[in-house]
């Protein structure tokens, strides 16, 4: 079996390297003409890093990743709302750590390992510009020809918009911004070793720390019906971010102050597909399902998603029961998670009392419940994609 990988991003690295894992040879297929550092940090939980032990990269990403202790969401005025314990806890609840990392490293750990396992061919600099029967066509008119083609690239999908039309992604008015900060540039204990969320009317903010401490990445969301630029690499305006969160916590303040320069791209999102596949061709991450970083869980997705799909390719019944199955695997568990990341959207934005009745209904659930507040995430952190049962 031959797979065209379309993308070689976070998902389609890890598609490459689940397939070399089970000895199916792939071309992955990438538009850029060089890796950059492109994004800023992201948070693997539980189920995400589970899956990235069984493609052996967890100690890598462990070596590169940070270990918060906990996860607290607070007003915009400081009050604690809830706190979800991690750590060590969180390992021996789910049985892998929950860890943030800069998206560049993780991409650079699943490239070494892809290229060190091989079976993968990296055509960098190659725009697919059709999707047939057997393959895709490149700019230029180059046909790639293989068993299956799996559309890794992103919410814009080429290989998406190929099987079931463009169908425009909608504007979700949320903006977010992004910027790191160098640690040692911040006063010291300010910024604590955990994963932290502050909500507040129309906005919100997350911060948390990514390469071993050394940088504090952090993500502001704001509600702006007229921005519709969608690049990570937009220019944003850092004087307008602080005005945007005036009179918040200190430590916002600083990092917004502490940033070289920010960024800033709409949120676009799509509803979940009725079908993700179509003869020997499906999706894969936010080709098929875009998510909302409301719920840090869309590099996890993807990740799951190449887990089991290469299982499904690997299991000899032949390219479409194959898909037919990884899609039977992934549609419910996705749309789940698409839709608690929509329901976040609107919760960390409510007005005051509101934020403190919802948050306060959690947190008394979490004092009387036993094991506290993790039960909640048994469904989403306790996930394994390498033993989910796909035949």
């Amino acid at each position: 079996m031959h797979v065209i990988v379309v993308g070689a991003g976070l998902g389609g690295l890890a598609l490459a390297l689940a397939l070399a894992r089970a000895g199916i040879d792939a071309t992955a297929v990438e538009q850029a003409e060089a890796f950059g550092e492109v994004g800023a940090g992201l948070q693997l939980s539980p189920n995400a890093m589970g899956a990235l032990r069984s493609l052996g990269a967890e100690e890598a990403v462990r070596a590169a990743g940070f270990a918060p202790q906990a996860a607290e969401v607070r007003s915009h005025r400081g009050a604690l709302l809830l706190k979800n314990p991690l750590g060590a806890a969180a390992e021996a609840r789910w049985g892998a750590p929950y860890l943030q990392i800069h998206r560049a490293d993780l991409h650079a750990i699943l490239l070494q390992a892809v290229q060190e396992v091989g079976r993968t061919t990296l055509r960098l600099g190659a725009r697919v510009a059709a999707v047939e029967a057997g393959g895709v066509v490149l700019e230029g008119g180059e046909r790639l020809t293989g068993d299956a083609v799996i559309g890794c690239d992103g919410v814009r999908s080429v290989v998406r918009a190929a099987l079931w039309g463009e169908g425009a992604a909608r504007s979700t008015g949320d903006v977010a911004w992004r910027g790191v900060v160098p640690a040692d540039r911040l006063p010291a204990g300010l910024i604590a070793p955990m994963a932290a969320v502050w909500t507040g009317p129309h906005r919100h903010f997350v911060h948390y720390p990514v390469r071993g401490g050394a940088l504090i990445n952090f993500i502001a969301v704001t509600e702006e019906k007229h921005w519709r630029i969608e690049s990570w690499s937009e220019p944003g305006d850092k004087a307008a971010l602080a005005a945007e969160f005036t009179g918040w916590p200190p430590s916002v303040q600083a990092l917004i102050a502490g940033a070289d320069s920010v960024m800033r791209w709409a949120l676009y999102g799509r509803p979940p597909l009725p079908r993700w596949s179509k003869g020997s061709a499906s999706l894969l991450g936010d080709a098929a399902h875009p998510m909302l970083p409301f719920l840090a869980q869309g590099a996890a997705m993807a990740i799951e998603d190449a887990v089991v799909l290469a299982r499904c390719l690997a299991s000899g019944e032949g390219t479409e029961p194959s898909l037919a199955r990884y899609e039977e695997a992934r549609r419910a568990r996705t749309a789940k998670v698409q839709a608690w990341s929509r329901r976040n959207a609107t919760l960390f934005h409510l007005p005051g009392p509101a934020t403190r009745a919802a948050f306060g209904g959690a947190a008394l659930i979490d004092r009387v419940t036993p094991g506290g507040g993790a039960g909640r995430f048994d469904w989403l952190y306790g996930y394994d994609a390498a033993a989910t049962r796909v035949w």
